[in-house]
C-alpha cells in the first residue's frame, strides 16, 4: 500500500520553494530550537553564553544562498568560540559547520568550492588544539591520530559531496526546463508558419482571381461602378491577409529577429547555466535581411550548445566590414559528468548553410582544440 503525504505538505513545499528566504529563516529557527532543547542542561550551566553562541552560529545560514563563503566564515568563527568554551562532550558546533560546508558546495561554483573540505575539517580540529593553551581540558583524547583526521576529512567531504550532488541535480533540472521551453517556443513558431502558409495557399489565389475578374469585367462594362468596388475590396482583402500572415509567422513570445536583441536571445542559455559573452561593435548596422539571418544562425547555434554541451562557456563575436558581417559562436567543452545527448538530425547545420548561401557567404564548423565547438558564418552583400 502506497502512503501519500497530505496535500498540505505539498502546498507548504511549493510555498517554500517560491519564498527561499522564508525557507532559510524556518531552517534557522528549527536548528536553534532543536539545539536548545537537546542541550538544555548545557544551556543552563553556561547561562546566556551558549544560546548566544548558538544563534550566532546558525543565523549566518540565512545568507547561505547568496553569500555562502561569508556564512561559512561566520559559522566557523563562532563554532571555534563554542568549541573552546563549551563542556568537553558538547560537539554540536560541528553540525553547523558541516551544514555550512554543504551550503558552499550547493551554492558556490566548483572547483573553488572544494576548498570548503579542509576548512570544515580544520574548524573541527582546532578547538582541541587551542583548549590546552588556554588551560581548558580538551573535549577528546589530546593524542590526535591519523584515523581521527581521516574521519573528520571524510565527514567534511561527505557534506561537500552531498551539496555538490544537489547542485548538479538542480542545474540539470534547470537546463531541462530551459530546453523544454525553447523547444515549445520553436514548435509554436513552426505551427504558426505552417498555418500561415496554408492560409496563403488556400485564400490568396482565389481572392486574386476575384480581383482580376472584377477589373476585367469593369473594363468591359464601364457603366457598372460596383465592379470597381469589388476589385478594390479584393485588393484590400489581400493586403489584410498579408498582414495576418505576418502576425501568424511572427514569434510574439520573443524579440523581433534583430542583432539589437542578442542579450534576450542568450537569456535561455544563461538561465540553463551557460556563461554567454557577446562581443559586437557599438551601433552595429546591417540590412534587415542580414540581421535576421545572423540572428537565426546564433539562435540555432545556442540550441545545439544546450543540447550537446549543456552548461558551458559561450562566446558570440560579430565583426562588421563594408559589405561583410562575420558571426562566430564558440563554446567550451561539455561537462564530463553530463549525460550523453541524443544524436542530432543535422537539420540545424543544414538550415544555417542554407541561410548563409542566400548571401553568397560561407559557413565553417568544427571542434576546437579545447574540445568545444565553433561555428563561423560570413554574410556578404552589396553596399549601397
Amino acid at each position: 500500500m502506497k502512503i501519500q503525504a497530505p496535500a498540505s505538505v505539498f502546498a507548504l513545499r511549493q510555498w517554500l520553494a517560491r519564498h527561499p528566504r522564508a525557507a532559510d529563516l524556518l531552517l534557522v529557527c528549527t536548528l536553534i530550537v532543536f539545539d536548545v532543547l537537546l542541550w538544555a542542561d548545557y544551556s543552563a550551566d553556561q547561562g546566556v553564553l551558549r544560546p548566544v553562541l548558538i544563534v550566532a552560529q546558525v543565523a549566518p545560514l540565512i545568507w547561505r544562498r547568496t553569500h555562502p563563503w561569508a556564512a561559512l566564515a561566520l559559522v566557523s568563527a563562532f563554532s571555534l568560540v563554542q568549541g573552546v568554551t563549551a563542556p568537553p562532550d558538547d560537539h554540536t558546533g560541528g553540525l553547523f559547520v558541516a551544514f555550512a560546508g554543504y551550503a558552499i558546495a550547493r551554492h558556490a561554483r566548483p572547483p573553488l568550492s572544494a576548498a570548503a573540505i579542509p576548512l570544515v575539517a580544520a574548524t573541527l580540529v582546532l578547538p582541541d588544539l587551542i583548549r590546552p593553551w588556554l588551560g581548558v581540558p580538551p573535549s577528546t583524547d589530546p593524542g590526535w591520530s591519523v584515523t581521527t583526521l581521516l574521519l573528520l576529512l571524510t565527514v567534511s567531504a561527505g557534506a561537500w559531496s552531498l551539496g555538490f550532488a544537489h547542485r548538479r541535480t538542480h542545474l540539470y533540472a534547470q537546463r531541462l526546463r530551459a530546453e523544454q521551453d525553447l523547444s515549445t517556443r520553436r514548435a509554436v513558431a513552426a505551427e504558426r508558419a505552417r498555418i500561415a502558409r496554408d492560409l496563403h495557399d488556400l485564400i490568396a489565389h482565389h481572392v486574386s482571381v476575384i480581383a482580376m475578374q472584377a477589373r476585367s469585367t469593369a473594363e468591359t462594362l464601364p457603366g457598372e461602378p460596383g465592379l470597381a468596388v469589388i476589385g478594390t475590396s479584393a485588393d484590400t482583402a489581400l493586403a489584410e491577409m498579408r498582414r495576418m500572415v505576418g502576425l501568424l509567422t511572427d514569434d510574439r513570445d520573443g524579440p523581433q529577429p534583430s542583432l539589437a536583441h542578442l542579450d534576450a536571445l542568450a537569456a535561455p542559455a544563461r538561465a540553463a547555466g551557460c556563461r554567454v559573452e557577446i562581443t559586437a561593435p557599438a551601433g552595429l548596422a546591417a540590412p534587415d535581411a542580414v540581421q535576421i539571418t545572423a540572428y537565426r544562425i546564433i539562435q540555432e547555434a545556442l540550441t545545439n550548445i544546450l543540447k550537446h554541451a549543456g552548461a558551458t562557456t559561450v562566446e558570440i563575436t560579430l565583426r562588421r566590414t563594408p559589405g561583410n558581417l562575420t558571426v562566430t559562436i564558440t563554446n567550451g567543452p561539455p561537462r564530463a559528468t553530463r549525460p550523453p545527448a541524443p544524436p542530432g538530425s543535422g537539420l540545424g547545420l543544414i538550415g544555417m548553410r542554407e541561410r548563409t548561401a542566400l548571401f553568397d557567404g560561407s559557413l565553417t564548423t568544427g571542434r576546437t582544440t579545447e574540445g568545444g565547438w565553433r561555428v563561423e558564418a560570413v554574410l556578404t552583400w552589396q553596399e549601397t
